[in-house]
C-alpha cells in the first residue's frame, strides 16, 4: 500500500474510534442489572409495577369489512394498576421441570412466570429467569364490569397442574377460568361466561391481555437491532404472519429511515405510549423480547388485537421499550342461564424453535429468520446437533463454520486457479490498456476478448463471496437472539451472545479481540489470494478489512467467531494450493 493509502486507513480507524465513543455517550443510560447484562426479573418481561398498562375502558367500535387501524396517544394512568380490592390478596402456583406460573386472585391473572432452566444472570449462583406481570396481569380481562384486575376472583388449586378461578358479579354474570399446565411451557386456559339472571345480558365486547415485555438491559448496545417486537397472524386472506416492531417508532410519530439521525426531531412532542386497534381477525398474538416470548392463541375464535408499545422519556433518545397486546373478542348476547365458553393456548417461555414449531399454526415464525427461513432452521438444527455431541456452542460454531467451508471449498478453489490464470495474463491486460488507452471501449472488448481466449472468468474472485452472502445472513439472523447462545462460554468468552466487552470499566472503548483478529486474517488472506483486475478495484479491496472491523465489532461474538474461523480455513485453503502449485 502506498503512503497515501495508509493515511487514508489510519483516518478511517480514528473514525471508527471516534464514533464508538459518540455511541456510547448518546446511548441512554442502562439499567443497573446482574454481571454480563442478563436481564433482571424487572428487565426480562416486566409491566410498569406503579403506572400500569393503558386503561382500556372505551369499548371495541364498530366492525368494518376493511382492516381498520387507530392509533391513540396514552397516559400512564395509575388506577388501573393501584386500584387494589380490599380483600386479601391469594395466589396460586403452577409448576413442572421447565415453569412455575403463579396466578393471582386480585384480577385473575399470571403475575409471574419463573423459567427454571434459564438463568437471571452471568453468574451461575444466580436465581432463574422471572417474567414479573404484577403491574396488570397477564390473561387479565379488560372491559368486563366487575371482571378487572381491580376485582377480587376466588381462586383455588383443583389437582395437580390445575386452577379454578371464580367470580360472579352483581349484575348475574357468572365467570370461571381453569387453567391447566399442558407441556413445557403452555398452559391451556378456558373461560366460561354464564348468565345466571333471568333476563338476557350483554357481554361486553372485551379483550383479554398479554403480559407486556421489556427490553432485555445488557452492558453492551448492539447498533441497529431491536428485538422488541409484537407478532400477529391474520385469520383470513392467507397472509403471512405479520411482524409489527419496526412499525412501532413510526406509530409514535417519531421518523425512522438512513437519514432520521440527521435530522432533530423533538422529544417532547412524541407520546410516551400508543395503542394501535387493528380490526383484522387474528388467530393469535405474540409478545416478545431477544430470548422470551408470550403468545395467546385462542382456539375456534378469531379476535381482533390492540397493540400497545411504550418508551422511556427519561432517556435522552428515542427508544421503544416496553411492548404489550390485547386480544378484542365482540359483544355477544348471553339469554338467560346460557353459557359460553372460550378456550385458549398460552405460552410464556423461550424464543426456541425446537419448542415454538410443535406449538402449530406457524407459531414458530416468532423467530423471524426472513426470507431465508428454509436456512436458516437447518442451520440451526446442525448447531443444536453438533451441539449435543460437543456440548459447548463455542466448538459448536467452529464445527458448523468447517462443515460450511467444506460444502464451498469447490467453489473457493476454482475462483483461486480463475484468478491465477488472470494474474499470469496480466502482461498482456497491460499491453491492450496501453495500445487502446484513448478508446476505453475498444480496450474493454480486446480484454474480454483475452479472457475468453484463456477461459477466464473475471468475476470469479467475486463469487466465493457472493454464494456465501445467503449463509452469513442466515447465520447472522440464527445467532443475533438464539437462547442457546445466551451466556454460553468459550475460552476468554463469557457469553457468546454479546461482545466480548473486556476492561470495559478501564478502556473508553471495551475490548474486543475477536474482531480484530478476523481483520488480521482479512489482510492476511488478501496478501495471499493471487492479484488481477482493475488497480484501484484491488486498493478498494484493501480498505474491506477496516470497514468489516467497523461493522463486527459491535456484533455478538458468536457470530464474530464464525467468521473469524471460516478466513482462517480460506488462508488455509490458499496455503494448500500453493504448495500443490506455486505460484
Amino acid at each position: 500500500m502506498s503512503k497515501q493509502d495508509w493515511i487514508i486507513v489510519g483516518l478511517l480507524f480514528a473514525a471508527l474510534i471516534a464514533w464508538s465513543v459518540f455511541q456510547a455517550r448518546q446511548a441512554p443510560p442502562r439499567q443497573a442489572g446482574p454481571p454480563g447484562g442478563a436481564p433482571s426479573a424487572a428487565a426480562t418481561g416486566a409491566v410498569e409495577r406503579a403506572a400500569g398498562l393503558p386503561d382500556e375502558t372505551a369499548l371495541m367500535p364498530e366492525r368494518t369489512n376493511a382492516v381498520r387501524t387507530a392509533v391513540t396517544e396514552t397516559a400512564r394512568p395509575e388506577a388501573d394498576a393501584a386500584a387494589r380490592p380490599e380483600t386479601p390478596e391469594t395466589r396460586v402456583t403452577l409448576s413442572n421441570a421447565q415453569a412455575r406460573v403463579t396466578l393471582s386472585s386480585w384480577g385473575g391473572g399470571i403475575v409471574r412466570a419463573q423459567l427454571s432452566r434459564y438463568r437471571a444472570a452471568l453468574d451461575e449462583d444466580s436465581g432463574p429467569v422471572e417474567l414479573d406481570f404484577d403491574g396488570l396481569p397477564a390473561l387479565s380481562l379488560s372491559d368486563v364490569p366487575g371482571l378487572g384486575t381491580n376485582a377480587a376472583f376466588e381462586i383455588t388449586q383443583t389437582g395437580t397442574g390445575a386452577v379454578r378461578v371464580v367470580r360472579r358479579t352483581d349484575y348475574g354474570l357468572h365467570f370461571e377460568r381453569q387453567v391447566r399446565a399442558a407441556d413445557g411451557y403452555v398452559l391451556d386456559v378456558s373461560d366460561t361466561f354464564v348468565n345466571d339472571g333471568h333476563a338476557p345480558l350483554a357481554l361486553p365486547a372485551h379483550g383479554v391481555r398479554v403480559g407486556a415485555m421489556e427490553m432485555i438491559r445488557s452492558n453492551a448496545r448492539t447498533r441497529g437491532l431491536s428485538y422488541l417486537g409484537i407478532d400477529t397472524l391474520p385469520a383470513v386472506g392467507g397472509e403471512g404472519v405479520r411482524f409489527w416492531g419496526k412499525e412501532l417508532p413510526g406509530l409514535f410519530g417519531y421518523k425512522t429511515g438512513p437519514l432520521s439521525c440527521l435530522a432533530r426531531q423533538n422529544l417532547a412532542a412524541v407520546p410516551e405510549s400508543i395503542r394501535r386497534r387493528a380490526e383484522q381477525p387474528t388467530d393469535w398474538a405474540a409478545v416478545k423480547n431477544k430470548f422470551f416470548v408470550q403468545i395467546l392463541a385462542p382456539e375456534r375464535e378469531a379476535a381482533d388485537v390492540e397493540l400497545w408499545a411504550g418508551r422511556n422519556p427519561e432517556t435522552p433518545g428515542f427508544e421503544v421499550d416496553r411492548v404489550s397486546a390485547t386480544l378484542r373478542f365482540g359483544e355477544r348476547v348471553l339469554k338467560p342461564g346460557e353459557s359460553f365458553t372460550r378456550t385458549m393456548r398460552y405460552y410464556v417461555g423461550p424464543k426456541k424453535y425446537s419448542r415454538l414449531k410443535h406449538l402449530g399454526n406457524h407459531q414458530g415464525e416468532v423467530m423471524q429468520f426472513g426470507w431465508l427461513k428454509w436456512l436458516c432452521k437447518k442451520l440451526l438444527w446442525l448447531l443444536n446437533a453438533i451441539h449435543g455431541i460437543l456440548p459447548n456452542y463455542g466448538m459448536a460454531i467452529i464445527i458448523l463454520t468447517v462443515i460450511v467451508r467444506a460444502v464451498f471449498w469447490p467453489v473457493t478453489h476454482k475462483s483461486t486457479e480463475s484468478m491465477k490464470k488472470m494474474q499470469a495474463i496480466q502482461p498482456q491486460v497491460q499491453d491492450i490498456r496501453k495500445k487502446y488507452k484513448d478508446k476505453p471501449q475498444k480496450m474493454n472488448q480486446e480484454i474480454m476478448a483475452l479472457y475468453k481466449a484463456n477461459k477466464v472468468n473475471p468475476m470469479a474472485g467475486c463469487l466465493p463471496i457472493l454464494v456465501q452472502i445467503p449463509v452469513f445472513i442466515a447465520l447472522f439472523t440464527v445467532l443475533r437472539s438464539a437462547i442457546e447462545l445466551r451466556f454460553a462460554e468459550f475460552l476468554w468468552i463469557r457469553d457468546l451472545s454479546e461482545p466480548e466487552r473486556l476492561f470495559a470499566d478501564m478502556l473508553p472503548i471495551p475490548l474486543n479481540i475477536l474482531p480484530l483478529f478476523m481483520t488480521a486474517t482479512m489482510i492476511w488472506q488478501q496478501r495471499l489470494t493471487p492479484t488481477a483486475g482493475d488497480p484501484q478495484q484491488q486498493k478498494m479491496m484493501m480498505l474491506m478489512p477496516v470497514v468489516f472491523l467497523f461493522i463486527f465489532y459491535p456484533m455478538a461474538s458468536g457470530l464474530v467467531l464464525y467468521w473469524s474461523v471460516s478466513q482462517l480455513l480460506a488462508i488455509l485453503q490458499l496455503l494448500i494450493q500453493r504448495r500443490r502449485r506455486p505460484a
